[in-house]
């Protein structure tokens, strides 16, 4: 009974992680430029080429050691207009307190399309689901969406306001 139940265990935990691991076709160019992009100890990346700093983790999680950690005493998914009052609440992080939902040019740039479950580089995103992320931009054509980025393959969606997704946080770099 013993090994039945630690066979069971090792499939669970190999099944945890590698689901945990997005899959990448190598055979596609990839659509993100890792290497213009400064993974910083203090949770956030820098990408050079667009001028963003992002915040490595999802609100809700929070970086520690190196890794996004689930704090269960905050929300993860948001309605669109929790999500702008969420953006609006979280001031300060990493000794900036400029930071904002990113509109939906902004979100598409860190997509990986290579990969897909989830549509992103886990090494420099980690914990990030494969599910839908807000941004800031309103569906203009129907005043009861707006935009989102679906994590799962890196499409655009345009969505009720009223769905939950995830949130990660924004900032421009000042020259």
């Amino acid at each position: 009974m013993k090994s039945l139940m630690r066979t069971l265990t090792a499939c669970a935990l190999t099944f945890a992680a590698l689901s945990a691991a997005a899959e990448c076709n190598t055979l596609l160019r990839r659509t993100f430029d890792s290497s213009a992009v400064i993974a910083e100890d203090n949770g956030v990346a820098v990408d050079t080429k667009t001028g963003l700093m992002w915040m490595r983790c999802s609100l809700g999680y929070q970086w520690q050691n190196g890794n996004c950690v689930r704090d269960e005493s905050k929300a993860a998914e948001f309605t669109w207009p929790d999500a702008i009052k969420a953006a609006a609440a979280a001031k300060s992080f990493a000794g900036y307190s400029d930071w904002r939902l990113p509109n939906r040019k902004e979100l598409a740039s860190i997509v990986e399309a290579a990969c897909f479950d989830p549509a992103i580089d886990l090494s420099l995103f980690p914990a990030t689901e494969a599910k839908g992320y807000w941004t800031s931009s309103p569906n203009n054509f129907n005043p009861y969406s707006a935009w989102g980025v679906n994590f799962i393959n890196g499409d655009h969606v345009s969505t009720s306001r009223e769905n939950l997704f995830a949130v990660r946080m924004v900032r421009s770099v000042k020259p």
